[in-house]
């Protein structure tokens, strides 16, 4: 039952008469409390003749010490009935995360069976102690209760048991109208389970789907890895897969070890050409001469320090195969002219040779470099251009590929534990560490890392500690869980940097970095002098 001002006298004593209180709340139209109304208040009432007013005319806006204590004892006791209750017990016990209750002095009172398996500590362990004590004898690292009593305000905190399992803990008080504590419930979560489950949503997900979509494939061919979970992936397959049933030329684009060749590969075994050998000649590796010989290959006596016997070039070794040219922005000139005569007449003579050789040969070609602004320099032949980019695949880049990058560290792990005779598996901390990794160096990078970790960590589970200094993301603890509040100018003074710091790390330039933060260049270089000056 509740007092609201417009009730009358006679609905004050049936409460009264109903109760054993000897105050009541008074409460507007909008259920907040506006007032007191208590026996004395209704005793003189009577006295006076008011029994007709209206409660919020006769209400008292503060009552002495003694009802003030017989209102808070009362919650107190309302409090404990609650906690104490089975009802109660059933419902925090039911629940997936850990729920910790202390009382307004940082006393524990009641936890969750969640809470006791989280953190393998047991009610009677710590129910009845002082959260201080508790912090001393090394349960704790720290009391988010023990804050939030002290800021009388919600603290989210991280944790370390005296197992060393780290938990976030979020504390939100409990108020009496006197603005004072009464309670403090703590929400407790595993970081580890945490992670784990923010991996198994996002990424290990994809694995079920690995392996039950006919679009989404591991597939080892020859000791090549064909993976492809991501939509930019199956996308980039799927493309592969029809210009692999013709002879069309393919010009493949993308950044350095994005898996180039790869994808030549998939090109060259899906076709009809899967038969003929798969050749690969990367034309930034050699002088022009020498990637002159290596294409066309030579007679006898053609040039000082040549075979006796002269030699075959890729082009009469790939007959009826696939040549993949990688890095062709990087051809020489004088080569481009007779590589376009190839193309065009499927014909050359060898250096020093004067007979022509017909051949029936595939030609992928593949660049990390603007061809077009190479044509436009006069660094490429614009004809060659267009006879290779008849279809052009853009590969992308690792980071805009994200849920493929699980299923390749798991290849990668499975592949260098069978070459080195290892048993590794990586932690799920290290798994988050390397999905939040940019990877600028794309698969090769990845594939590189893997193998070191292999060989290089001592024990079987590979963690945090043991990858590199560049994978682990600069130290932000102190910003994310706080244990002071800072004035928010600082706050915010702290974000910006991160971020600002964070994009310039991964765009290289200002102008790229203004853009991607939609604010001016100017404004991120005057927060660079501003933070030189105070460094």
């Amino acid at each position: 039952m509740r007092l609201f001002s417009t009730d009358s006298i006679e609905d004050a004593v049936e409460m009264f008469r109903s109760s054993d209180k000897d105050v009541l709340e008074v409460e507007n139209d909008q259920g907040h409390v506006i007032g007191y109304f208590t026996k004395s208040d209704l005793n003189e009432a009577v006295q006076k003749g008011r029994l007709h007013e209206p409660i919020g005319q006769l209400i008292s806006m503060e009552v002495d010490e003694h009802v003030r204590s017989s209102i808070q004892h009362t919650e107190g006791k309302e409090y404990i009935k609650l906690i104490e209750s089975h009802v109660f017990s059933d419902i925090i016990d039911s629940l997936y995360d850990g729920v910790f209750i202390t009382d307004g002095r940082g006393i524990p009172v009641k936890v969750n069976k969640a809470y006791e398996r989280i953190t393998d500590i047991t009610a009677d362990k710590v129910i009845g102690f002082h959260m201080s004590d508790l912090v001393k004898a090394g349960f704790y690292s720290k009391s988010a209760s023990m804050e939030v009593i002290k800021s009388k305000w919600p603290v989210t905190v991280m944790q370390t048991l005296r197992n060393d399992r780290k938990i976030i803990v979020s504390g939100t008080p409990i108020f009496n109208r006197k603005r004072e504590i009464l309670y403090v419930i703590n929400s407790v979560r595993d970081i580890t389970e945490l992670l784990r489950l923010k991996l198994e949503i996002e990424d290990l997900q994809q694995l079920k789907l690995l392996r039950q979509s006919s679009r989404s494939m591991i597939e080892e061919r020859n000791g090549e890895e064909f993976i492809a979970v991501s939509e930019a992936a199956v996308k980039l397959y799927a493309q592969a897969e029809r210009v692999a049933k013709t002879d069309a030329k393919v010009l493949l684009n993308g950044e350095s070890g994005v898996g180039k060749t790869l994808i030549a590969k998939y090109i060259h075994e899906n076709s009809n050409r899967q038969g003929g050998a798969f050749l690969e000649l990367n034309c930034g590796a050699f002088p022009a001469s020498l990637i002159e010989a290596e294409l066309f290959g030579y007679e006898a006596g053609a040039f000082t320090g040549a075979l006796t016997k002269g030699k075959k070039g890729l082009f009469e070794v790939a007959d009826n195969g696939t040549l993949f040219l990688d890095e062709i922005g990087d051809l020489p000139l004088e080569v481009q002219v007779k590589l376009l005569k190839v193309i065009e007449e499927q014909a050359f003579i060898p250096v020093g040779g004067s007979k022509v050789k017909k051949i029936n040969v595939r030609i992928i070609a593949a660049t990390n470099k603007d061809l077009k602004g190479l044509v436009k320099e006069g660094r490429f032949r614009e004809d060659l251009y267009y006879r290779l980019n008849v279809v052009p695949i853009y590969i992308p880049p690792l980071r805009h590929r994200l849920k493929d990058l699980l299923p390749l560290i798991q290849y990668y792990l499975n592949f260098f534990n069978t070459q080195y005779q290892c048993q590794k598996e990586i932690s799920i901390e290290a798994l988050d560490f390397l999905h939040q990794y940019d990877w600028p160096g794309n698969i090769r990078e990845l594939r590189n890392i893997i193998e070191r970790l292999v060989v290089l960590t001592i024990h079987d589970t590979i963690d945090v500690k043991d990858l590199p200094e560049e994978i682990k993301p600069a130290k932000t603890e102190y910003f994310l869980f706080p244990e002071e509040i800072l004035p928010l100018k600082q706050a915010v003074d702290i974000l910006e940097r991160e971020l600002i710091t964070k994009a310039l790390k991964r765009y290289k330039t200002t102008r790229k970095a203004a853009e991607v933060l939609k604010v001016s260049q100017s404004a991120i270089v005057q927060k660079m002098k501003k933070w030189n000056q105070n460094d």
